[in-house]
C-alpha cells in the first residue's frame, strides 16, 4: 500500500439466479461492493444485470440491461459513477469449445453524455 493513504476495507456481496432450458436461458445477478475507509464512513455501491437470450439453432441472440451506481465521494470507484445502459448481441456457438459474440452496447451516465459501443469476442474452451 502506498505511504499517506489510508487502509480501505471491502466486502463484497452478491446474488444470482438463471433460469436455463434449451430453448430460452434467463440470467440476473445483483451486487453491493461496500468500501470503509480507516477513520471514515462506509460507501456502498450497487449494481445489476439481467438478460434474456433464447436459442434458435447455432445463434442466440440477447438482451440485457445493466447498472452501477458509485458515489462521486466513493474511494475506489468515483470514476465510475452512475452507469446504465442495454446491450443487445449475437452469440455463434461454432462447436462446443468455441465461440463468437458481436454485441452493442448503449451506455448512459450521470455526469457524461450517452456513449455507444460495438465489440466482437471470440471464445474457446480447453
Amino acid at each position: 500500500m502506498p505511504d499517506g493513504l489510508p487502509r480501505i476495507g471491502e466486502s463484497i456481496y452478491s446474488v444470482h439466479a438463471v433460469y436455463n432450458t434449451p430453448k430460452l436461458e434467463f440470467l440476473n445477478e445483483a451486487v453491493l461492493v461496500r468500501h470503509t475507509p480507516d477513520g471514515v464512513r462506509s460507501f456502498n455501491t450497487p449494481g445489476w444485470y439481467s438478460q434474456i437470450s433464447p436459442q434458435l439453432k447455432y445463434v442466440r441472440p440477447y438482451f440485457r440491461y445493466q447498472y452501477v451506481n458509485a458515489s462521486v465521494n466513493e474511494p475506489v470507484y468515483s470514476d465510475v459513477g452512475l452507469m446504465h445502459g442495454p446491450s443487445v448481441g449475437l452469440r455463434f456457438n461454432m462447436s462446443e469449445f468455441a465461440a463468437f459474440k458481436i454485441q452493442y452496447d448503449r451506455g448512459m451516465y450521470r455526469t457524461q453524455s450517452p456513449t455507444n459501443g460495438l465489440g466482437a469476442q471470440m471464445s474457446f474452451a480447453f
